[in-house]
């Protein structure tokens, strides 16, 4: 069974992330709280409401190391600007990739590879497509554009699961696709 990432998005959900995180988490194996160049007390101080708000769940941070460490979080999701030799081997250590050829030799614990379909951004998006992971022998989460109509063409492809910031909009319909995949 594929599982379900659900990135909390600090700057798009607003003062509603914390709620969105908590009700999706029943649905969600993972909870990513993507929060990005903030003060590092700010960073703390709601990845620590988060913690304590779900401190049983798999828990994700972007780029803080540090903090996901001291807080206890299943891990830290790192990018080609942040990626760096020598993290904390306590924490699971994800890489946002973009192309397969970014994942072969990277030494990541699992892997975001993006964006998969279209997604709306702010800037020129370019879709890799349904791309067949299955001969890499790694953990790779399929993201972007990820949704209840387009999920199944992922099935056999060799992804461990799915991630997305919308996906709180039909989570408990995801969830019930994906467990047939």
């Amino acid at each position: 069974m594929m599982e379900i990432v659900q990135i909390i998005d600090y700057d798009s959900m607003g003062s509603d992330w914390l709620n969105i995180a908590v009700g999706t988490a029943p649905f969600a194996d993972i909870i990513w709280l993507r929060i990005k160049n903030r003060p590092v007390e700010l960073v703390y101080a709601e990845a620590k409401r988060l913690k304590d708000a779900l401190p049983e769940h798999r828990l994700i941070l972007s780029e803080r190391e540090e903090i996901a460490a001291i807080l206890g979080y299943y891990g830290v999701q790192l990018g080609v600007n942040t990626w760096k030799e020598g993290i904390d081997t306590s924490l699971a250590t994800g890489y946002s990739a973009h192309s397969v050829d970014e994942i072969i030799d990277n030494k990541a614990t699992y892997y975001m590879l993006s964006p998969i379909f279209h997604t709306q951004k702010d800037y020129e998006v370019r879709p890799l497509g349904v791309q067949d992971v299955s001969g890499l022998g790694k953990d790779i989460y399929a993201l972007g554009g990820i949704g209840t109509l387009n999920v199944r063409q992922l099935k056999g492809k060799g992804y461990k699961g799915v991630a997305g910031i919308s996906f709180y909009r039909e989570i408990k319909t995801l969830r019930d696709i994906v467990r047939e995949l």
